[in-house]
């Protein structure tokens, strides 16, 4: 071999060297991260459970909206819809002066038509129900900063009081932060509110979700073993775990980093939703259709989070966010012909079914693909860029594509 192949042959041998030395663990988890081989879109709308009768007509616009915009296939748009199955009775707790805890629930007869809404949805398949908690917070966490918070029990005195108006680190369900930096529970207390969210969703939905989504993405490995004992077998996750609150209220640093389809505690797998679509703060479709290209470019699925809060604010506001939602799903199918509409379980199951339609298995496009994450990946920007990798990789992207 002449020097001037050999100079260059060298320095790229020795660039990627230097990057497995320094992230293999990312690059493991990159090349291991199932590949699809078609857009798939999933819409996951969190937080609804009880509240007033207007929530029950909402959700019945949104799955007529769903049903209207199919697939190539001709399956209808999906929205997940993480469930709180109950909120504190704040009447009954004050009436105790904060002594004990009481809760309203989905079971209720005043919340029969948010179930039914649910149910047809469901049946429609429009609609796929998550596990988001018995309650968007700790109850014994709530009781005691309202003991001293004014405005707290302000909020329990309120009867239409919704749990996204608590502060944010008493809506991280699966610690203690009566007092910050906040603390974990016990694990027999997990276990048992676990057990009793699963009875309840039985109990109005004839099943238990095997979907779970944290609140506020805060959980441990003793959650997620209590929902795997529970029939869990997919988190749905940001791509990061945290585990506690900071003495500020804020999310601690992340304990760990995640990609579709790795394994948690108890046999739990994860999968990704780290697009966001919150008409009311200002998102639009054109949002989507970006988050949809950038994720399929990287054979990843676009899961975007949104909330009830988006379709139950007031009237104009409720009417925009369901008009939005409609023009972002109707310019996915324009622009993304092959895309395919499912729900967060379906997702989980193709990545673990050999041979999937929707995985992708040809040697070299999966190593364009895996190429493709490494230049996307934020731990791996540095590296690649100091080592001269940044600049090359994309012409071996380009040659993989032409072969």
């Amino acid at each position: 071999m002449s020097l001037l192949l050999f100079v260059p042959f060298a320095w790229f041998a020795a660039a990627c060297g230097l990057l497995w030395l320094s992230h293999s663990r990312v690059l493991a988890r990159l090349w291991h991260e199932p590949a699809l081989a078609v857009p798939v879109v999933i819409v996951e709308s969190d937080d609804w459970g009880p509240g007033p009768a207007a929530d029950g007509e909402m959700l019945e616009r949104l799955a007529r909206l769903l049903a209207g915009i199919r697939d190539a296939d001709g399956a209808a748009a999906v929205m997940t819809l993480g469930v709180v199955l109950g909120k504190p009775d704040g009447a009954a707790i004050l009436a105790d002066d904060c002594g004990s805890y009481r809760r309203s629930t989905l079971d209720e007869p005043r919340y029969t038509g948010i179930v039914q809404a649910m149910r047809n949805g469901c049946a429609a398949g429009v609609f796929a129900l998550q596990r988001h908690g018995l309650e968007h917070c700790w109850p014994a966490s709530l009781l005691a900063c309202a003991r001293q918070n004014a405005a707290l029990r302000a909020w329990l005195a309120d009867p239409d009081a919704r749990s996204e108006a608590l502060p944010s680190a008493l809506q991280s369900r699966w610690v203690d932060a009566a007092e910050r930096p906040s603390s974990r529970l016990p694990e027999g207390e997990i276990r048992a509110a676990v057990t009793e969210e699963a009875a309840l969703f039985c109990c109005l939905f004839a099943d238990v979700p095997t979907v779970a989504v944290p609140n506020t993405f805060v959980w441990d490995d003793a959650v997620e073993r209590a929902w795997a004992e529970s029939g869990v077998r997919w988190v749905v996750t940001c791509g990061r775990r945290y585990e506690g609150r900071t003495a500020e209220g804020g999310l601690q640093p992340a304990a760990r980093r995640i990609v579709n389809d790795e394994t948690g505690a108890g046999g739990v797998r994860y999968v990704v939703r780290d697009a966001y679509f919150e008409p009311m703060r200002g998102h639009r479709a054109e949002q989507v259709w970006q988050a949809v290209a950038e994720r399929t470019a990287l054979a990843r699925p676009t899961l975007l989070e949104t909330h009830r809060e988006n379709f139950i604010a007031s009237p104009d506001i409720a009417r925009a966010s369901l008009a939005e939602l409609g023009r972002a799903l109707e310019g996915v199918c324009r622009r993304h012909p092959a895309v395919r509409f499912l729900d967060t379980a379906q997702l989980g199951e193709a990545f673990r079914t050999p041979g999937s339609p929707l995985l992708m298995t040809d040697t070299r496009q999966r190593a364009g693909v895996f190429l493709r994450r490494l230049l996307a990946e934020p731990d791996l920007s540095r590296t690649l860029k100091l080592s001269g990798l940044r600049f090359v990789l994309p012409l071996v992207v380009r040659m993989l594509g032409r072969m």
